[in-house]
């Protein structure tokens, strides 16, 4: 192992963890025969931004050498059969074209980084993963130790890595994905098709690679908006680093110093409490229709709000408290919606790459607050959905913009989905982890939903100025009590 890889990308902090070797990981073999996939106008908004970090923690019944081995040997099999599939090569910019493009051309694998949690004096007890995955206060930093880093910044960058930390009570992995050949979707299902049959039931390696909706790297089924009326239009020219993203990196860098002094939070609501939230919601509609409707001497039967859409609201309306915005504030939601089904034609679930479109809810405060506030949060935040299902592509090229204009003080931003079944996903044949957490939340007012171990339950994770966060617990407490101390 050279220096460089030693104290270079998937390195972390020494004064946190110890690195016991550093390894490249290349696929079995290549899922397509072209080895440089251009990006697609979904892909280029992100190459300038950092990429996506996530902690998985496993409690481990040994834990000696030989079984850490044996885990680390698993995790190198899987993710070899895992890239052949998702993710492999570097991120490079064509200067002859103006492309940036995923070259896989002579790629020599994926960093692998195997460390242990320091031992003496306190550390070994602020790495325990039974503390870690269960005390209210995140310890930002021991999660930052265990992602591996990924530079970002300059291109040729490489697009994942990943990084196996042996610690008290069992094992945390953790993964850096470049959000340029990934969206939230194809990183929360990362590893739950290749390894679960590699690792669990043994098959061979080849057998893991012809999965049922098997992704597909390639972008030439994406089309690119017409700028006039955001139609689809086959694609043309090139897939330039456009919208004038590059001035975002300040903002990326402003973002990642700003995580060590946000507090988090996570939440976890039972299928219970998810659905007497939405009994809530629609109880606050039905009243309000009958209000409107009393004249005729009828109500219109309305669908009850989806499970992200609740979540959402409560969330937001949890910010709007905490910030102590009033009538007059205008205040911000942003979201993704994925287009993978809303395309012409659909890409599929098994599409590989960002295939999302940035959604901005907007309310005024003053309609968040009280009793009624949740019902105004929904309905923002469904008219914002009513739009991309509409007109899916228009305003793709304004989206960054558009939330560039809205001030962050007034802004939340609600990541992920309860669709994400992270937690099932990430059984490699040890069982499934006892917390997986989105490391890299850099913003103030945050927030990541995940479908977390039992059926039906949804974890709710925040970053938060500290000197709101009680605020943001009152308000989530009180609509979903049984989460109350």
């Amino acid at each position: 192992m050279g220096d460089d890889e030693a104290n270079g990308a998937g390195a972390p902090p020494a004064a946190a963890v110890r690195v016991l070797a550093v390894s490249r990981i290349a696929p079995v073999e290549r899922a397509v025969a072209d080895p440089v996939v251009k990006l697609s106008f979904f892909d280029t908004p992100w190459v300038v931004l950092p990429p996506i970090q996530r902690v998985f923690l496993y409690e481990l019944p040994g834990g000696d050498d030989a079984d850490f081995r044996a885990v680390v040997a698993r995790l190198k099999n899987s993710l070899a059969a895992t890239l052949a599939v998702y993710l492999a090569g570097k991120l490079a910019y064509v200067a002859d074209t103006g492309d940036v493009v995923v070259d896989c051309a002579d790629d020599p694998g994926v960093a692998f980084v195997e460390a242990e949690a320091e031992a003496n004096g306190a550390g070994m007890k602020a790495m325990d993963v039974r503390r870690l995955a269960g005390d209210e206060a995140r310890d930002i930093p021991a999660f930052r130790a265990l992602v591996p880093e990924l530079p970002t910044k300059v291109l040729p960058a490489p697009v994942l890595s990943v990084q196996a930390t042996r610690k008290s009570g069992g094992l945390a992995l953790g993964l850096s994905v470049h959000h340029a050949v990934a969206d939230g979707q194809v990183h929360g299902r990362l590893g739950v098709r290749c390894p679960r049959g590699l690792v669990r039931h043994q098959v061979p390696r080849h057998a893991a690679l012809q999965p049922e909706g098997r992704p597909r790297p390639q972008r030439r089924r994406v089309r690119a908006p017409d700028a006039e009326d955001g139609r689809a239009q086959p694609a043309r020219g090139r897939t330039k680093i456009a919208w004038g993203y590059a001035s975002t990196v300040a903002e990326c860098d402003s973002g990642i110093s700003q995580r060590f002094r946000l507090a988090r939070r996570s939440f976890y609501l039972t299928g219970d409490d998810i659905r007497a939230l939405k009994r809530r919601i629609d109880a606050l509609s039905a009243a309000e229709d009958d209000v409107v409707d009393c004249s005729n001497s009828r109500t219109t039967k309305k669908k009850s709000v989806s499970t992200f859409v609740a979540l959402s609201a409560l969330g937001w309306t949890a910010f709007v408290r905490s910030k102590g915005l009033t009538t007059g504030d205008d205040t911000y939601l942003l979201f993704m919606a994925d287009l993978r089904a809303r395309l012409d034609p659909p890409v599929g679930d098994g599409y590989l790459g960002n295939c999302v479109k940035g959604c901005l809810a907007t309310a005024d405060a003053g309609d968040l607050q009280g009793e009624r506030g949740l019902l105004g949060a929904c309905r923002a935040i469904q008219a914002a959905v009513a739009k991309v299902e509409a007109a899916p592509l228009a305003g793709t090229e304004r989206w960054i913009e558009q939330v560039k204009g809205s001030p962050s003080s007034r802004r939340a931003n609600v990541a992920a989905s309860p669709r994400f079944r992270v937690y099932e996903a990430s059984d490699f044949g040890f069982g499934r982890p006892a917390r997986v957490e989105l490391v890299s939340m850099n913003c103030d007012g945050e927030m990541v939903l995940v479908g977390r171990r039992d059926d039906g339950e949804v974890q709710l994770s925040v970053s938060l100025d500290p000197t709101r966060m009680e605020e943001f617990k009152a308000h989530v407490f009180a609509s979903a009590p049984s989460l109350a101390p």
